[in-house]
């Protein structure tokens, strides 16, 4: 590392990295089961299996529920953010320059959580799956999405997600039922800037990456907490070194992680029209 770079300024880097990963990464990597210190390079998530119970005679054996429990595996793959950071030492005094480039780093590793955990909601071949685009104008419509649900094994037990496009939370926000506080507060859950809502059994968000279906319509998921496993290898970490040929330091973050459907079940996928 050059000699131009003090110690300091690495150590106030890399933190305001994390600070800012932790801050505005992932949305929805807090929604569903994650697995920590992955060696090699997959994982099994086990499968929550549902039973039937039934009855006995007098001293006969007791009904086994044969519930499914076959493990799932999770592929990790290294990933990695660069940022070329010219002028190095003019950083050292400039703190919106340094956040700026911090940011630069932290976004682009938490919008690729992001998208691997969408593209493994995506594969979901749940037999509810609407591919019919459609468009809430009254409270009817999301009311249907919670009937479907409840028609499911799915259990409403604080840990069914909605995640819509910003379209749909426009129009969520037009229903009195959804945005009126004598129906419904407004909380604050696992990440900055929007007020998530609890509404109808589920904690409805929006997110700006959901998939174009085709033309003018998105993608958006319906899903429980254990439906989805995150494995993670090695979690967000950066190094800095000075590039001789390119006269300037680079900034790496780096991630070794993976995403997989563990139960079709609990996640059901709509499309929503956004003309």
């Amino acid at each position: 590392m050059t000699q131009d770079v003090s110690d300091a300024f690495v150590k106030q880097f890399e933190s305001e990295v994390h600070m800012t990963f932790q801050r505005m990464g992932s949305t929805i990597r807090n929604t569903i089961r994650t697995k920590t210190g992955v060696k090699g390079t997959s994982t099994t998530f086990q499968v929550a299996g549902t039973g039937t119970a039934g009855s006995k005679n007098r001293h006969g054996q007791v009904p086994i529920m044969n519930a499914s429990r076959t493990p799932v595996e999770c592929t990790v793959a290294d990933r990695y953010a660069g940022e070329y950071i010219d002028k190095l030492d003019e950083l050292k005094v400039n703190h919106d320059e340094r956040d700026v480039a911090s940011k630069t780093v932290a976004g682009a590793m938490g919008r690729d959580v992001d998208d691997i955990l969408l593209e493994a909601f995506d594969a979901s071949a749940n037999s509810n799956n609407n591919a019919t685009a459609t468009t809430w104008t009254a409270a009817a419509a999301p009311i249907a999405w919670m009937e479907i649900a409840g028609n499911t094994p799915l259990p409403f037990d604080g840990r069914l997600y909605f995640v819509v496009c910003w379209e749909a939370w426009g129009d969520l926000l037009d229903i009195d039922e959804f945005s009126n506080a004598d129906y419904v507060a407004g909380d604050r859950l696992w990440f900055e800037g929007v007020s998530a809502k609890k509404w109808l059994g589920f904690n409805w968000y929006p997110h700006e990456r959901l998939d174009l279906d085709s033309g003018n319509d998105k993608k958006q998921f319906l899903y429980h907490h254990d439906a989805v496993g995150h494995a993670i290898g090695a979690d967000m970490s950066l190094d800095i070194s000075w590039q001789g040929k390119e006269q300037a330091n680079l900034a790496v973050g780096r991630m070794s992680h993976g995403a997989v459907v563990i139960d079709d079940t609990g996640i059901i996928e709509m499309i929503y029209d956004i003309t």
